[in-house]
């Protein structure tokens, strides 16, 4: 065995940022004496050792911790090549450093008993000997850590595939994506929408076929069948150029509002991103699913988080403006209606909620403060929602890990969609597209205005 060293030397990170290496005197004595010939011997393969040594780990056997050490030495070499074959690709393009990643995954200390939960025993935990080689496992993993994917969407690098996106963004998005980021006229947007619909009928189903067949593996370009299936009308050719335009703009979107960097990461080739993330079709398909159904799950805990908030500050409203015995509910309730439904001006609704100025509408309806107190309770309902809904797809160790970047992104996400009523609010054009949190405010006043009727 040409590199029997990998299995007690581990790979880490000094205090200056620069990797060393660390030999395991401890693990090396224990292997030399339990697998002489492993090592000795230049042909042993290296899934047979790591095969026993793995069954010592799961079995609890006297020197399992030290099986599962030496095995954390292995993964530490293959984290530490994953990392610095990005940075040979990437390095120069981008200004991507080896320290820059090593920061993020190279982070064993190399204890028997690790007080915290490192990549290479996250790595070991999740491998099954019978589906896939360590050494593969182990890259595929370190190129999908999120904390790796944030560094290199840093640099302007997002590494989805087009068909992924294309996969991945619902016809609302694509909307708002082409026309709020990239300016975009009505016709292109209309045309993109067709686009995007026509692809995704084609794709989609034949997608789910293949994976009913027990065909699953990671998005491939379509077929010359499937690209004419999607439009007959013009050669096949024609329509892959527009597929691939149009996930390039969602990309740059993507690498905009995920690292703040507007850099446009292209491939080089189409094999480029299945070299990257290794020849693993079936997790990269579970993976990909598990994304989609947390997105679904997201998306809905959104929308009903959403309205619950604004239901339960409305009511309170109408409670208070009933105990003052003013008879201004109904007036409220007609004046959100115009307002955030109708796009009217403030000055436009004082007469038809029976007030006389501009500012009396203002302080009846104070949108500033609904916002707010709905963003209050938004915030702390979605980020209970997807926590609990985030421990069905990742350990709860890794949800701690992350659990100030959820809260972080929430918020941003929220804000997002205040500022973007506000704006609406401002402009007060009833033309214009309704925003996701005047929507959901419509829904509510709705059955309320009814009420009154």
């Amino acid at each position: 065995m040409d590199n029997a060293f990998y299995y007690w030397q581990l790979m880490r990170l000094r205090s200056s940022g620069q990797s060393q290496i660390q030999v395991k005197l401890e693990v090396q004595t224990w292997l030399q004496e339990r697998f002489p010939t492993a090592l000795l011997d230049p042909d042993y393969p290296d899934s047979q050792l790591q095969r026993e040594l793995w069954d010592c780990w799961q079995n609890q056997e006297q020197d399992g911790d030290l099986a599962q050490l030496s095995l954390r030495c292995f993964v530490s070499h293959q984290i530490h090549q994953s990392c610095l074959n990005l940075v040979q690709r990437y390095g120069d393009r981008y200004g991507l450093s080896l320290q820059e990643l090593l920061a993020v995954v190279l982070d064993d200390e190399g204890r028997r008993s690790p007080v915290y939960r490192p990549l290479s025993l996250e790595i070991l935990e999740s491998y099954d000997p019978d589906k896939s080689a360590l050494r593969t496992w182990t890259r595929q993993l370190t190129h999908n850590h999120p904390g790796l994917n944030c560094v290199l969407l840093d640099k302007g690098i997002y590494r989805a595939s087009d068909w992924a996106i294309l996969n991945d963004t619902n016809a609302e998005q694509l909307e708002r994506i082409l026309q709020d980021y990239h300016l975009c006229s009505n016709h292109e947007i209309t045309q993109a929408l067709s686009l995007l619909q026509q692809y995704q009928q084609v794709y989609r189903r034949d997608r789910l076929l293949q994976r009913r067949l027990g065909q699953q593996g990671r998005c491939q370009t379509p077929t010359q069948e499937q690209l004419q299936q999607m439009n007959p009308t013009v050669s096949s050719g024609v329509v892959l150029k527009q597929l691939k335009h149009l996930a390039s703009q969602l990309r740059e979107y993507r690498v905009h509002v995920r690292s703040g960097n507007p850099r446009l990461y292209q491939p080089r080739d189409e094999q480029e991103l299945e070299t990257l993330v290794g020849q693993q079709p079936g997790n990269w398909g579970a993976i990909e699913d598990e994304s989609e159904r947390f997105l679904q799950a997201y998306r809905q805990a959104l929308k009903d988080t959403l309205a619950g908030a604004i239901a339960q500050v409305l009511k309170t409203n109408l409670d208070k403006l009933r105990r003052r015995q003013n008879g201004r509910e109904r007036a409220y309730l007609e004046g959100l209606h115009l307002s955030q439904c109708q796009g009217l001006s403030m000055t436009e609704i004082a007469p038809k909620i029976g007030l006389n100025s501009q500012v009396q509408v203002t302080r009846l309806l104070n949108l500033k403060r609904l916002r707010l107190e709905v963003r209050h309770l938004l915030i702390a309902k979605l980020y209970q929602r997807l926590t609990q809904e985030a421990l069905n797809y990742i350990p709860i160790e890794r949800l701690h890990a992350i659990d100030q970047t959820l809260e972080t992104l929430l918020t941003e996400l929220v804000d997002d969609m205040m500022a973007e009523s506000a704006a609406q609010t401002q402009s007060a054009k009833s033309c214009q597209q309704i925003s996701r949190f005047n929507a959901a405010l419509c829904r509510a006043i709705c059955p309320l205005r009814q009420g009154f009727e």
